[in-house]
């Protein structure tokens, strides 16, 4: 039993790294889908808790298959370039007695895959869905926060006061349009919204509703009318919320074995073909450990050099192939082109008709790769020549030297190829997680490749610090192992000159990562929300039910509604509503055909006409034209876009100034701006970081660097996202949120620096 225990020995490391790394990208990725929605929408701790528990198990069923898959290549590729299966077989040991203890890695892995795929995957998706409508009910429990505007079925409300966690409110303006067009606004002092089981009531005290006719009406009449309270009964979406959240979820996803057999016999047809095609994906997908184990070891008992860069390498090109199956058999299944079992198979049953081939082949070497290597091998003794000086190298400071080119070199490859790996299996998750949408909604391949090409600055962005600590840690830890380190040290150079290549490469993709966030991504990030919406068989929404943009003065007490025409820069059929000097009732509506700016603080609006309250009666007058003065910018009045990723830093500073002349909220955005500015230096610290550490336990194996890099980078993302809580909920100053992860990381790889031996 010693060399099966060597053997699964040789594994578990990798295949406990793979699953670690890979869960942390994917999980940060399924947070980060979530984070503006729910970051922006200030849900309950305990929901994001919720969420989080939730989006964990369907990482988990991708992530373990792709972990077994690499662990066991990469654990048998070092075998044999360290020539360990070449004795082992030397020695009388059968393919056999080396191929079981991976098929025995797998299995386990195999029954826990089982296990989250058919118990927990199905009741996470319940929960996800539950934590959804929880975080919509919470919402709609105090539906509007304090200077800013909101959108309810038939209404669009501002509120200057009041409490959001307490759900008070206080200077209340609501604008309503019926079915005629006919309009009404009602302002009062204060407000809430009860809310009892499935309905809601809209509770004002001290009310002043105004009635206004329809524009094609001929009798203009207006009525105003007083009241200590008005309570209206509003439909918020709460019924169908609270209906909905005590139904049992019927959609596939959230079933169980038990109810997914009863669905596949029942006599609706494009029912049962469904639940046939979820039974088999999810069995496939629970035996794709097992699978992943065979191929894995098929291959890797065929691997003689290149060592664990051509395990990840090959690790990739097989996940790929299997994914890519998976998805094809699903597609011919729902085009009824194949059967469900079929389809769902059909990439399992390739796998294992490969690697029987690869098993039953001869024992002749099938892949016998030097990968990356720095120089060629000689084939014959070379003449003799003259030796160059060491000093030419590594002897002097001079920069570029020989070493310092190496080194550019090896951390550029290292750097391509782990974006390369961590994008394909960013993409791919990405894509699986949509296919069902894509066969569902019929979406054509060309969409599909559109709105992978238009993510790819996003994962750009975000896989470039995690990316560039690996590379870092990969490549001076070989450094350290093969000694090169302590030739260097030898020579009389300090360790700090060794780390110059490596901070100057981090500095430059630090620029391309600016450049990719400031210029490239947030014109991307349009294009592929739009996509993703198409994708899903969604439409863009509009800013408001009305389709109307919606503007408050914190300084003159007005509102303006109106559309905003980008060419010309004027304001299309707007109205401007006065209130009294308090800022609680209305005291005077402005309409006009068309508004444009005379100079920064005075606004011209053609054909107006004025409608004056005074007391319970209304006033109106017409102008050819009338001059507002006090009035904002023409850049506050532009619409604009509320989410930090679909913003450069200048853009999204431009929005938050236009948020807080209108007296929002804007801790959030200043956080996020803050963390714009931080993004590109990232690459520098986590560089800073990882090169001590490589140089410190290198030597030890570049399997204790890789994971120390998983550590430290789930380190970063969870430092980070949790001072970014803390900043959108106003506890810390955003810049202290945004910059905080960098300098606990610069102060950390500081004290690395400081113990490295020079």
């Amino acid at each position: 039993m010693l060399l099966p225990r060597y053997v699964i020995a040789a594994m578990l490391p990798y295949v406990f790294l793979s699953l670690v790394l890979l869960t942390a990208v994917l999980f940060a990725q399924q947070a980060a889908r979530f984070a503006e929605v729910v970051l922006y929408a200030d849900l309950p701790v305990a929901l994001l808790g919720q969420i989080g528990a939730a989006l964990l198990p369907g990482v988990l069923i991708f992530t373990i298959p792709i972990a077994t898959l690499a662990g066991i290549i990469i654990g048998y590729s070092r075998m044999g370039t360290d020539s360990e299966i070449v004795a082992m077989r030397a020695a009388g040991v059968g393919s056999w007695t080396m191929l079981w203890p991976a098929l025995v890695v797998g299995l386990v892995l195999g029954a826990a895959a089982a296990f989250i795929q058919l118990k927990e995957a199905p009741r996470a998706a319940r929960d996800l869905e539950r934590a959804a409508l929880q975080g919509a009910l919470a919402k709609l429990d105090s539906p509007v926060e304090p200077r800013t505007f909101s959108t309810l079925p038939r209404y669009v409300i501002y509120v200057r006061d009041g409490d959001k966690i307490q759900g008070t409110w206080g200077r209340v303006f609501i604008y309503t349009q019926d079915a005629d067009k006919a309009t009404e606004i009602l302002t009062a002092l204060s407000g809430r919204i009860d809310s009892s089981g499935d309905k809601a009531e809209l509770v004002l005290t001290d009310v002043l509703a105004t009635k206004f006719p329809a524009a094609a009406q001929s009798d203009k009449s207006y009525v105003v009318e007083r009241s200590a309270q008005l309570r209206i009964s509003i439909n918020t979406g709460r019924a169908e919320l609270v209906q909905r959240l005590n139904q049992r979820d019927t959609t596939v996803d959230g079933l169980e074995w038990g109810e997914l057999r009863e669905r596949a016999a029942s006599e609706n047809e494009k029912e049962s073909r469904e639940a046939q095609r979820t039974l088999h994906r999810r069995l496939a997908l629970s035996a794709a450990p097992f699978v992943f184990a065979l191929v894995g070891g098929a291959i890797g008992l065929r691997i003689r050099r290149g060592g664990k860069s051509i395990g990840v390498l090959l690790s990739l090109v097989v996940m790929i192939v299997y994914y890519l199956m998976s998805l094809l058999g699903e597609s011919l299944s729902r085009a009824r082109t194949m059967s469900p079992f079929v389809g769902g198979w059909l990439a399992t049953g390739f796998l294992i008709v490969l690697s029987l081939i690869l098993l039953l082949a001869n024992r002749r070497r099938l892949i016998s790769i030097d990968f990356l290597k720095l120089r060629p091998r000689r084939t014959a003794k070379p003449e003799k020549t003259q030796k160059r000086p060491a000093t030419s190298s590594i002897g002097t400071w001079g920069f570029p030297s020989l070493l310092d080119a190496t080194l550019f070199r090896t951390l550029l490859v290292s750097f391509v190829v782990c974006f390369a790996a961590l994008a394909a299996i960013f993409n791919i998750f990405t894509l699986f997680e949509l296919w069902r949408f894509v066969a569902a909604n019929g979406v054509a391949a060309s969409l599909v490749a559109r709105y992978l090409l238009f993510l790819l600055p996003l994962v750009s962005v975000e896989m470039f610090p995690a990316t560039m600590l690996i590379s870092v840690l990969v490549t001076y830890a070989v450094l350290a192992r093969r000694n090169e380190a302590i030739a260097w040290w030898a020579s009389g150079q300090s360790a700090y000159r060794l780390m110059i290549p490596g901070l100057v490469f981090a500095i430059a993709m630090a620029g391309a990562s600016w450049l990719i966030q400031e210029q490239v991504m947030p014109s991307s990030n349009l294009k592929q929300d739009a996509l993703r919406t198409r994708i899903k068989g969604g439409e863009p929404r509009a800013i408001t039910g009305t389709g109307r943009q919606w503007l408050a003065s914190t300084d003159t007490g007005r509102l303006y509604s109106y559309e905003f025409e980008n060419t010309t820069g004027a304001l299309v059929e707007p109205t401007v509503y006065e209130l009294d000097s308090d800022g609680v009732h209305l005291s005077k509506v402005l309409t006009g055909k068309e508004a444009s700016w005379t100079d920064p603080s005075h606004l011209k609006i053609n054909s107006a006409q004025v409608l004056s309250l005074k007391e319970l009666e209304v006033e109106e007058q017409t102008v050819p034209e009338l001059t507002l003065d006090h009035v904002e910018s023409q850049a506050v009045f532009k619409p604009t876009i509320d989410k930090p990723s679909q913003l450069s830093s200048s853009g999204l500073l431009s929005y938050l100034n236009s948020a807080k002349q209108r007296g929002a909220d804007v801790s959030a955005l200043a956080v996020a701006l803050q963390r714009k500015y931080a993004a590109p230096f990232a690459m520098l610290i986590m560089a800073i970081v990882g090169m001590p550490l490589a140089l410190s336990f290198g030597r030890k194996g570049t399997i204790i660097a890789l994971c120390i890099a998983v550590g430290v980078s789930v380190a970063y993302w969870a430092v980070g996202g949790g001072f970014q809580q803390l900043g959108n909920h106003g506890l810390l100053r955003p810049s202290v949120a945004g910059w905080s992860p960098l300098l606990i990381f610069a102060a950390a790889g500081t004290y690395f620096l400081s113990r490295v031996r020079t």
